[in-house]
């Protein structure tokens, strides 16, 4: 109901569902006069109580008129609730209003002593309009009106509807194919190197060093991963594990330039091609990861500081491979390189980070296509199109993206508008097929750029289906929306780094023993496109308490394009425990072109983990050599809990309790040193009685990359199911618990009582 004194009379409005009976009661001293037109009315009057009772049903519009009595003269407005939609309340300085008719008021302005009654709104295609007001002439988002009077006290009158949109075809797309981080000798010196063994994130660490996009500065969309590693013969694979958040999870991964494959479950383990390993020098592997935004959770358990990126990665059958990761997300990190559009319209993609996304981009040079098309390649690819509009002058019009494709393509597309990033579409996934362009970042009425980064998953059914303009609607309208500052594309600000005068490469161990010396060579290369450098010297810094002798030799007089020379160090760690993970960097100094110039190489050493000592072993007494979680850490002895760590409960499976064992939440990965010491592995695996029945998992256990035994799915409040393995020889295994394919909600895993036999 609403109700309001406006001029000399009372207006209401009463209104239920359609067909649907109402009976109004109103009180007076002796019986009024009513009229009514618009639908039946039944009156009746008690002249003992003084009730006027009126009944009717909701049906469109019915006008009830009460006059007499010694009363205010009472407009009755009676509707269904649709009809209810079309009326407006607001108020004046010189009362209230009803206004009916237009899709939306905006304002409602008395001027003129009251006299004037000014309106602002948006009108679609009913050009009629009707005030209650006790003004005496009505303005229209400026415009008078030309009003008469209704019987009933209020005015009527008509004003400007909505022209009709005419959009453009989307064509002239220009397409140029990107990825250049696959691709092995990529230039990544100007990358951030992994070597944090410290984390803000509430994931916990892992296992050192930190891969966690966040500790580096890298809070939003792609963030690259490169890392090199030296082969022993022994490396069949590399097991990934990555955080995108939501359930839009994935990553794409390269070794030596050759596409590994994607996942879209948050982890992975990817066999290497035969002959893509290189037995001399560095493998690189690339992996392109995606944050599709951190939980909006700011309460005690900081679920916003979750990990996002590569959370996990090891080396598949050479569990000791040492791997020194760098990355790279947006450009510029937390000390962004747009401030106009700010963070969240921008990743890390090379094309983002080269200006591809900004209007006035040159891509003269791209080669031209239609749409929708197909692409093969796996990795990400561009796409480019101008469209100029002149939509109707006057009106609000709100328009979006449309992408129509066939959902077995596995590819999904970041899209940028005038450089705005507005959306991500995930072809195979949706269900959000439409984006729409906010006006403003939107220019209704000149040239627009539009860029879309396509990311294949799959190298084989990428590509880019039909993209169309869509009219979410148009209306006549006093609204006025102010252009967005969009920087375009400067050469200068988006040029990509330069390769360094000389590459500097460092070659040390993939691990270090306490007290052991070992040797460190850092090789300087000058590329034969680059000038001469002359007196060369280098210098190793390693952890505090580790020994460095002097470089041998202690200088280089000169290298001309294409020589390379090698620095070498006698090196000896520390004595007592060494730490999971230390990082050695060599620095080059020299002069090229006159100038002073210094290059460097970063690499991670790890440590030989103990390996569990002979006899039986509680897994939740020894160390891991890494663990991932969908939910919190893993906790020793307790049930997974919430996301803090050590906020568990006591281990219960369909009311058995266990004093011993790992509490996790899929998808979780818990890897074991063994150094082939230990025979066989048992458990009790199940839901933790923590989830009230709910949750559903699977347990698996892997040796050196190869599946030992699966359990089927498990149910909440269903008895533990046993594990009992062989393991002999394995020098590292995975305990791995898996969602059960339906998403990782209340998905609290329990390994109870697993036990290593040893020795």
């Amino acid at each position: 109901m609403t109700s309001a004194t406006i001029g000399d009379r009372d207006v209401a409005m009463l209104y239920g569902d359609a067909g649907s009976d109402g009976e109004t009661v109103l009180r007076y001293a002796s019986k009024p006069t009513v009229t009514s037109s618009g639908g039946p009315v039944t009156t009746t009057w008690d002249a003992t109580t003084g009730d006027l009772r009126l009944n009717y049903t909701h049906k469109d519009l019915i006008r009830v008129s009460i006059t007499g009595s010694g009363q205010r003269p009472l407009e009755l407005l009676v509707g269904d609730k649709a009809t209810a939609k079309t009326f407006w309340r607001e108020d004046t300085a010189a009362g209230p209003v009803l206004v009916r008719g237009s899709h939306l008021l905006r304002t409602a302005t008395s001027l003129h002593g009251g006299r004037t009654l000014a309106l602002t709104g948006d009108n679609a295609d009913d050009k009629n309009i009707e005030v209650f007001t006790s003004a005496d002439h009505i303005t229209w988002n400026g415009r008078i009106v030309d009003t008469g009077a209704d019987g009933t006290g209020s005015l009527t009158g008509k004003i400007p509807t909505a022209a009709p949109v005419h959009l453009p075809a989307l064509t002239n797309w220009k397409h140029s194919e990107e990825s250049p981080e696959a691709a092995p000798g990529f230039d990544d010196t100007s990358w951030q190197v992994a070597d944090k063994t410290t984390t803000n994130s509430v994931s916990g660490v892992n296992a050192p060093p930190v891969l966690y996009a966040d500790d580096y500065g890298f809070h939003t969309g792609n963030t690259w991963y490169r890392g090199r590693f030296h082969a022993t013969g022994k490396e069949t694979g590399v097991r990934l594990v990555s955080d995108s958040g939501g359930g839009a999870q994935a990553f794409s991964a390269w070794l030596n330039g050759t596409f590994l494959g994607s996942s879209t479950t948050g982890s992975a383990a990817f066999t290497f091609p035969a002959g893509v390993l290189k037995s001399k020098g560095d493998n690189v592997i690339s992996v392109l990861t995606v944050n599709m935004g951190h939980e909006e959770d700011y309460n005690s358990t900081n679920g916003n500081k979750t990990a996002r990126g590569l959370t996990s990665a090891s080396v598949v059958g050479a569990p000791l491979t040492a791997v020194t990761w760098r990355l790279q997300g947006v450009r510029g990190g937390e000390d962004l390189q747009d401030t106009v559009r700010g963070p969240l319209s921008t990743g890390g993609l090379y094309g983002e980070r080269a200006g591809w996304s900004l209007p006035g981009y040159p891509d003269g040079k791209w080669k031209r296509t239609s749409l929708p098309t197909t692409d093969t390649r796996p990795g990400v690819s561009w796409y480019r199109s101008d469209v100029a509009l002149d939509l109707p002058h006057g009106q609000d019009t709100s328009l979006g993206l449309t992408f129509t494709d066939d959902p077995s393509r596995k590819y999904r597309a970041t899209i940028f508008v005038n450089g705005w990033q507005v959306g991500n579409y995930v072809n195979y996934l949706g269900p959000q097929h439409t984006f729409p362009v906010p006006n403003g970042i939107l220019n209704p009425n000149g040239r627009n750029s539009i860029a879309i980064a396509v990311w294949n998953l799959d190298g084989s059914t990428g590509g880019l289906g039909k993209v169309s303009l869509t009219n979410y609607g148009s209306y006549a309208s006093s609204l006025h929306v102010a252009q967005n500052d969009s920087p375009r594309y400067d050469a200068h600000t988006y040029a990509m780094p330069k390769r360094p005068g000389a590459d500097v490469t460092l070659d040390v161990p993939d691990t270090a023993q306490s007290g052991r010396a070992f040797t460190a060579e850092a090789t300087v290369r000058v590329p034969k496109d680059k000038p001469s450098a002359a007196r060369l010297t280098a210098s190793l810094s390693a952890p505090d308490g580790w020994d460095v002798s002097a470089a041998s030799p202690a200088s280089v007089e000169r290298l001309q394009p294409g020589q390379s020379a090698t620095f070498t160090w006698k090196v000896q760690p520390q004595t007592g425990k060494l730490p999971s993970a230390s990082a050695l960097t060599a620095t080059v100094h020299y002069l090229q072109n006159g100038r002073q110039a210094t290059g460097t190489d970063e690499r991670i050493v790890g440590a030989i983990p103990p390996a569990p000592p002979a006899g039986k072993n509680a897994v939740s007494d020894l160390p891991f050599f890494s663990s991932t979680n969908g939910w919190g850490p893993v906790e020793r002895d307790t049930s997974v809990g919430e996301q803090a760590a050590g906020d568990g409960r006591p281990i219960n499976i369909a009311g058995a309790s266990y004093a011993k064992g790992l509490g996790t939440n899929a998808d979780s990965d818990i890897e074991l040193y063994l150094a082939g010491n230990c025979s066989r592995l048992t458990a009790e695996v199940g839901v933790d009685d923590e989830t009230s029945g709910a949750g559903t998992v699977t347990f698996s256990v892997t040796a050196d990359g190869k599946t030992l035994v699966t359990t089927p799915t498990i149910h909440g409040k269903q008895a533990a199911v046993p594990i009992d393995v062989d393991i002999s020889g394995a020098q590292v295994i995975d305990l791995k618990v898996g969602d059960g394919g339906d998403g990782n909600g209340n998905d609290h895993g329990d390994w109870g009582l697993p036990m290593l036999t040893c020795g």
